[in-house]
Order: C-alpha cells, then structure tokens, then sequence
C-alpha cells in the first residue's frame, strides 16, 4: 500500500514540475498528444535550444547576443537569481535584520533592473537610490550577469564591511545556488 502511495505523490510531482520527456502508453495516446500539443516539432539534439519549440527563460536572443531585460522571461530569471541571492544563509548573520533600520532590507545598485520585486523573511525588499554613506544598511548589487543557464551576482554591503559573490545555475527545476562568498574588508 505504501508503495503505490510513493508511486501517486511522484507522478503527481512529475505533472505538477511539469514532468519528463514520457513516452506515451500506447499509439493511440501518442496521436491524441500530437493533435492537442502545440509542441509537435520533432525534437533533435537534447541539448539544442533550436529543436526546442519554446525557449528556456533567460536564453539569449536567435542572434546571439546578451539575454535582454525587458522580456517577462529575463526578468523572472533575474527576479530569481536575485531572489536566492538575497535569502542566502552565508549572508544572513551580516543583514542583521533584527537590528533597528535594517528590515525591510534596502537594495540598490545600477545592476539592478528597473521594477524588480523580491521578498526577504516574509517582507518586500526596498529598492533604493543606494547609500547616502558607509553607515546606511543598503545592499548593493554590483554586477548580474545572466546566461542561458548560467548567473553570477557581485554585491557589497558597506556597514558590515563585507563584499560578496554569487554563482548560481539553472537546473531542470530552475535557479540554485550553486556557491557563494562573503569576504570581511574591515
């Protein structure tokens, strides 16, 4: 009995992430797949984007260039990446956010981009101008970069007197931190 539970909740998790790439149980359920999904072009390479009838978010443009912001999917990467960056762990005990003025956390940064909305221990994050000085609890995103599947932050934090950095990689269930570092400049 126990099995066929394990057996529903990971088939229901496997539709609910949006499952694998699942053969069909029969001929007639492969026809009925291929005259509803949208998605009938032949998949070649696994690998290549260009067999693929959607684009992963994120991914650059046909020509090559840098992922552009201003698609919904590039800001929900960057919205993610940032978002794990901002409830890391390793960067907690310096936020402090118990102490007064630093909660709701302030960011800021010209590597940030325009609208961008986060939430850090169940509050949204404040988007600031940056620090007026080295005393104002503002964390500042110094650069994020984002690729295909592939994202690297840089960010300061002036009144702890720390610098930071970031690696993360998009997965087949999304953005993880893959590392992080927090160096002490004081």
């Amino acid at each position: 009995m126990r099995r066929w539970a394990l057996y529903g909740f990971l088939a229901c998790c496997s539709v609910a992430c949006g499952g694998g790439n699942q053969e069909p149980a029969s001929a007639a359920d492969a026809e009925t797949e291929n005259a509803a999904s949208p998605e009938t072009t032949p998949r070649g390479d696994e690998g290549s984007d260009e067999s693929n009838v959607r684009k992963a978010a994120g991914t650059p443009d046909a020509k090559g260039g840098p992922p552009s912001l201003s698609s919904t999917q590039s800001a929900d990467d960057t919205t993610a990446v940032l978002e794990l960056v901002v409830n890391d762990p390793e960067l907690d005990p310096y936020l402090k956010l118990g102490e007064p003025g630093r909660f709701p956390l302030k960011i800021s940064g010209s590597a940030l981009p325009a609208g961008v909305k986060l939430v850090k221990a169940t509050e949204p994050v404040q988007v600031v101008t940056g620090p007026k000085d080295k005393k104002d609890p503002v964390l500042v995103f110094t650069e994020v970069e984002i690729s295909k599947a592939k994202a690297s932050v840089r960010y300061r934090y002036d009144i702890e007197g720390i610098r930071g950095s970031a690696n993360l990689t998009k997965g087949q269930y999304g953005w993880e931190l893959t590392n992080s570092r927090i160096v002490e400049n004081k």
